[in-house]
């Protein structure tokens, strides 16, 4: 019986099939475990509290947003500059909350990228 390209050896079809999944797991794992015998995964797990501690996040009042439309395109805004890791925008609170990389992208051109949009930006203010 030949299916789903599996070479013909007289075992059904389904049984093949979890038998590769269980062969793939396997590899998996034991990629994994190298990795981690390496020395890779210490590395990787080293280097996130310096990724973390990196960035800052600032809220910015932002004056004029009058809809979701509005909120959506300083959220846009915002997001496409380099460096700006998330953005929140708060249509009730009229305010950005903005995530980035200070050694990218500076609070003032946060401000900069909205007001160019014809909004009006307030002082940022960082938050902990």
């Amino acid at each position: 019986m030949r299916s789903r390209g599996l070479p013909d050896t007289g075992w059904p079809p389904h049984v093949l099939s979890r038998t590769r999944c269980v062969v793939l797991l396997a590899v998996g794992a034991l990629v994994a475990v190298g990795a981690l015998e390496q020395g890779l995964g210490a590395r990787a797990l080293a280097a996130q509290p310096a990724a973390e501690s990196a960035v800052k996040t600032v809220v910015i009042p932002v004056e004029g947003m009058a809809c979701v439309a509005c909120a959506a395109s300083v959220k846009r805004a915002l997001k496409t500059i380099d460096g700006v890791a998330a953005v929140e925008v708060n249509l009730e609170q009229r305010a950005a909350r903005v995530t980035y990389m200070p050694g990218k992208v500076t609070p003032d051109r946060l401000v900069a990228a909205i007001n160019k949009l014809g909004y009006r930006a307030g002082t940022p203010k960082e938050v902990e």
